[in-house]
């Protein structure tokens, strides 16, 4: 809770002196926050720990199981389709720039980027996913990446987010929330064992909400937010080889232009391997680009990421 005094027999009235001053009381913690989430190289201990906890449950069923997983047949919910729902836990690495004005007012906003100026540039992040093939020849991908990494910096300089004014030397705590849902649609135009190629279309789904707590010229101490969401169609390409002993190394890309409103890139690289009938583990490295702007106002919202990172996870399939 923030108290507010106002002492009248001055001058100029001092008003949210306390605020201030408990800011300013952050100034050093946040400087060392700042410093170690720029340590990148941290591989971080949580992911390892659970991607360890699945192969050492996997491993023991292998153990139980011996010689059971080679003639048992897999589980088919429906005929001549197989699909595969899973869970993903990652670590992604983001750099970008927000525009945010207020009601497209020239001046009102200010390009802020997410890891210089905010100390946002690194966090976890987890994602649902569901591929299915159908008649051996259909694909079908979608997954959802749910993402909100953090961070706390004295400001080097004076900018502008949402028409609020946030003074050089300010602490502020900010935190980016960013969806993204991809679905797909892919036929196998090439198809000679062991691999695989298949164009795909597909749609993307970006939603974005930035926070930014801290004290501004115009309002005191304060926590301001704003929402930007896109849809890009896209054009895309998947590459599949297979190996003996259900491994399976998969290379996806897919992207798009929308002229005046952004674009889109996604590279994908990954390896899957079926260590029982209907469990598959996962893991992938994935590079994400995507530019959104608006083009109806003066001054337009625009933001500009790219995320990239290394999961891994677990799959089933029926």
């Amino acid at each position: 809770m923030c108290v507010t005094s106002n002492r009248t027999g001055g001058k100029f009235p001092r008003t949210n002196q306390v605020c201030r001053s408990r800011w300013r009381g952050h100034a050093a913690a946040s400087d060392k926050a700042a410093y170690s989430a720029a340590q990148w190289y941290r591989y971080p201990m949580r992911v390892i720990a659970r991607i360890s906890w699945h192969l050492i449950l996997l491993t023991g069923i292998l153990a139980l199981t011996e010689g059971v997983g080679v003639a048992q047949e897999q589980f088919r919910l429906i005929p001549e389709a197989r699909f595969l729902f899973g869970m993903d836990w990652s670590h992604q690495w983001v750099a970008g720039e927000v525009l945010v004005p207020a009601g497209g007012q020239p001046g009102s906003g200010t390009k802020i980027d997410v890891d210089t100026d905010l100390g946002v540039n690194q966090g976890e992040a987890s994602s649902v996913t569901l591929e299915g093939v159908i008649l051996d020849n259909h694909l079908f991908n979608a997954d959802f990446l749910m993402f909100s990494p953090t961070g706390m910096k004295r400001i080097p300089r004076t900018f502008r987010f949402h028409n609020k004014t946030y003074e050089v030397g300010t602490v502020v705590d900010t935190r980016i929330d960013l969806y993204w849902l991809r679905v797909s649609y892919g036929y196998k135009a090439l198809d000679y064992p062991p691999w695989w190629i298949a164009p795909r279309v597909g749609v993307h789904y970006i939603g974005s909400s930035t926070t930014l707590n801290g004290e501004t010229r115009e309002a005191g101490v304060m926590s301001n937010t704003r929402s930007l969401d896109g849809v890009y169609p896209v054009l895309g390409l998947e590459g599949r080889l297979q190996f003996p002993h259900g491994i399976d190394f998969t290379l996806e890309l897919e992207g798009t232009h929308l002229i005046t409103r952004g674009f889109l890139t996604m590279v994908r690289l990954g390896v899957a391997w079926e260590v029982y009938p209907d469990i598959v583990i996962n893991l992938r490295c994935t590079n994400r680009l995507v530019q959104c702007v608006e083009d109806f106002q003066p001054l337009n919202n625009e933001w500009f990421y790219i995320v990239s990172g290394v999961s891994g996870g677990i799959s089933f399939g029926f």
